[in-house]
């Protein structure tokens, strides 16, 4: 890797150019990398690099429009869901009551029970009164008059019979109405636990639908999500042309000074300091801000870590940037899905030379010269980190 320490004229800036011309390592097009991409690339002639970038951005475009259908589709099924939430309670707060409707007839069946059998014993009383009255009144009465002892005897016993006989036919009369009333507050339960059971069937079937439309929803959001995932594949499929067609050195072996430790791990396989995954262009100009002593933040894990996002990061962060590069800064491209961000090691005029990580979309350190104008990676930002 070359010192970039020292400072650049236009002389030492064009010889770096003209050095790196002729240790141009191409990028390998791998078109293949997404079995059964579908993108029509031109099979007559070799898309320029305007070709590529008008695909790319109608690609864009595209994937744009799914993930808005998706999102959308995630609110419904959000909804749908909070809906299905709602449903169980409710379902789940009628079975309570179902349950307290049934032990409530289950009480006035054993409270009728118990009056019935009340009313039997009554009943029973009542016979063996009549029986005991006939007996004593089976003669007539002046037979019965005559048997007694007395007048009053008479009177007594005629008294006490009449009034045993109607106090049985009192308690029969209470013990009747009680059931009465017994049955008709059971009634009136069991027209209760019907309605409480059509109900719960009405919301069992609510359910079923609500189901059946957050499983289509979530159904439609995954055909969007692969479309999604799909036309990234074709897009960075894309990138790997435009990167075939960018003069690209890919270093002596130092990479940058970006750390072993993440270097030597798979692609992506975990975060940096940063929250930024290894081997990916943001987490190498992450290290590289950091290691020049200032202040670089975890935008990774606190806001928003692809490299399109940067120049939304640096706004809610008060960090500036512009169309005009000095060295330190961080390149940023919105071209592509993700973007791209080069640490800018070299300025002559409005060419700047850079250093990166993953311009190939193979996760490698790299170099290169390109125009903060006009070059492959379409506008550049540049971001003055202080």
């Amino acid at each position: 890797m070359i010192n970039y320490k020292r400072n650049y004229n236009g002389f030492a800036m064009k010889q770096i150019l003209n050095k790196t011309i002729f240790r141009i390592t191409s990028a390998v097009i791998i078109i293949g990398i997404v079995a059964g991409v579908a993108f029509n690339v031109h099979s007559t002639k070799a898309a320029t690099v305007d070709e590529l970038k008008a695909q790319s951005s109608a690609l864009q475009q595209q994937i744009n429009d799914n993930n808005q259908k998706a999102k959308a589709l995630a609110a419904q099924a959000d909804t749908l869901q909070n809906k299905l939430a709602e449903l169980d309670l409710q379902i789940t707060q009628l079975q309570t009551e179902i349950a307290y409707t049934k032990a409530k007839i289950n009480e006035l069946q054993a409270s009728l029970d118990k009056a019935q059998a009340d009313l039997d014993h009554q009943k029973e009383l009542l016979k063996n009164s009549i029986a005991t009255l006939y007996k004593k009144t089976g003669v007539s009465t002046v037979e019965m008059l005559v048997g007694s002892d007395s007048f009053g005897e008479f009177i007594n016993n005629q008294t006490y019979l009449e009034t045993l006989k109607s106090g049985i036919q009192e308690s029969a009369k209470k013990v009747i109405r009680l059931k009465q009333q017994i049955k008709s507050q059971q009634e009136d339960q069991k027209r209760l636990l019907g309605q409480q059971q059509t109900q719960q069937g009405l919301l069992q079937v609510t359910q079923t639908d609500q189901q059946n439309l957050l499983n289509s929803t979530k159904g439609q959001e995954a055909a969007y999500q692969q479309q999604v995932k799909d036309l990234k594949a074709q897009q960075a499929a894309i990138m790997i042309q435009i990167a075939a067609k960018t003069k690209v050195y890919y270093g002596d072996g130092s990479n940058g000074g970006y750390p072993t430790v993440w270097n030597n791990a798979p692609q992506d396989s975990m975060l940096d300091d940063w929250g930024m995954y290894n081997r990916e262009c943001v987490s190498y100009t992450a290290f590289k801000v950091a290691q020049s002593g200032r202040n670089m933040p975890r935008w990774g894990f606190t806001r928003w870590g692809n490299g399109k996002d940067w120049l939304r990061s640096a706004d809610a962060d008060g960090i500036p940037y512009d169309r005009n590069p000095r060295v330190g800064d961080v390149a940023i491209s919105s071209i592509g899905f993700y973007g791209h961000a080069m640490y800018v090691e070299a300025v002559s005029g409005r060419t700047v030379y850079v250093s990166q990580y993953n311009f190939d979309y193979r996760g490698r350190y790299s170099e290169m010269s390109i125009s903060a104008d006009n070059s492959n990676l379409g506008t550049l930002y540049f971001v003055h980190f202080p």
